[in-house]
């Protein structure tokens, strides 16, 4: 990306090109300005703008996103407002990425026309959204809604939204920055007057002991109140969650009336999941 003017936008010689900003105040408004047309820019690309070094540029990348002018990116930034759409989309260095598809092709198809179903915020939980509202025997039929979807987290409902024949259900309260799940006195306020034919739980760790767990004790207490409230709880895992743990648990193994995991299963978890009569599907 050449960031400087072309000779038709105005001067483009050194002695007609206005001064390089050099004060950090200057530097941000003038990244700034850049990001507000571009949407994206790259270390490099700011350094030879600039004129400074990469270290420097990252340590101005850095300042920005934690006064929350920018969202950093592996190598660079991205305006506020193209960064919650790039959070969504699936990483394509991810090596765990076709497992985590593997789980959602095989979650999305658990679902049947009609169904109100959930989910907790995270990737998998994501794919699995994607996948179900797109299925296309889910139709609406004499007015009543092809599938109701009850979201604990905005990306997942702004995607559900845009199915005309998907009623979304969003849960109030706060929004968290990273994962976009509503959490807060709000979020489970709502959730105890709902209920749901099948709950899908994404998950941080899978543990025997502490269970499903995630970063976030706010998120997890919300979770929680939609297992409660719904009749079927699938969890979804990939093997390199397998004996993680994270903060804050979700709930035991033996809530879950049903786990998909890609990749291997260790004989005491298969041992465990079958002992609570939680059925195992490997994919």
């Amino acid at each position: 990306m050449n960031l400087r003017s072309s000779p038709a936008d105005g001067p483009s010689t050194p002695s007609e090109r206005p001064p390089l900003p050099k004060d950090r105040s200057a530097r941000w408004d003038h990244v700034l300005n850049l990001l507000a047309s571009s949407k994206r820019l790259s270390v490099s690309e700011v350094a030879a703008e600039l004129g400074i070094s990469e270290s420097t540029v990252r340590r101005d990348f850095m300042e920005m996103e934690r006064a929350q002018l920018v969202r950093r990116t592996h190598g660079g930034i991205v305006a506020i407002d193209v960064a919650y759409s790039l959070a969504t989309v699936p990483r394509a260095t991810d090596e765990n990425s076709a497992q985590r598809e593997a789980v959602a092709d095989f979650a999305a198809s658990l679902v049947e026309p009609g169904q109100i179903i959930g989910f907790n915020g995270g990737r998998t939980t994501t794919a699995t959204s994607r996948r179900a509202v797109a299925r296309p025997d889910i139709d609406s039929r004499d007015g009543s809604p092809g599938l109701t979807v009850v979201c604990a987290a905005l990306n997942i409902a702004t995607e559900a939204v845009l199915r005309p024949s998907v009623r979304t259900v969003v849960l109030g309260g706060v929004a968290e920055p990273y994962s976009f799940e509503l959490t807060g006195p709000l979020a489970t306020a709502t959730m105890r007057d709902l209920w749901l034919d099948t709950m899908f739980v994404g998950t941080v760790g899978l543990d025997i002991d502490a269970g499903l767990t995630c970063n976030s004790d706010s998120e997890a207490g919300v979770t929680r109140i939609m297992i409660g409230h719904s009749r079927r709880v699938v969890g979804l895992a990939t093997a390199d969650k397998i004996g993680h743990r994270a903060l804050a648990g979700i709930c035991p193994v033996s809530v879950l009336t049903d786990l998909i995991i890609a990749g291997p299963v260790p004989d005491e978890l298969r041992a465990h999941l079958a002992e609570a009569s939680v059925r195992l599907h490997e994919v």
